[in-house]
């Protein structure tokens, strides 16, 4: 499955590095944090449940709190 999310709360590249690195770690499967349009892309065989679990253990940034919002297509 793919899942995409607006994030907000990341404010500079070392912050979106540092969630993506983060992330690689929890899930397994494919993240990509783009700092310019604040989007998250994961890819993986994790349900949609176990996803949103791992984000909200990570929605803490170095300068705010990080906000996910589901992106429909």
């Amino acid at each position: 499955m793919v899942y995409k999310f607006k994030v907000e709360g990341i404010d500079c590249p070392m912050c979106a590095l540092s969630l993506a690195s983060n992330l690689r770690k929890q899930i397994d499967g494919v993240v990509n944090v783009n700092m310019f349009t604040h989007i998250l892309i994961i890819e993986t065989w994790l349900s949609k449940d176990e996803v949103e679990v791992v984000l909200q253990r990570n929605t803490k940034s170095y300068h705010a709190t990080i906000q996910y919002i589901e992106l429909k297509e």
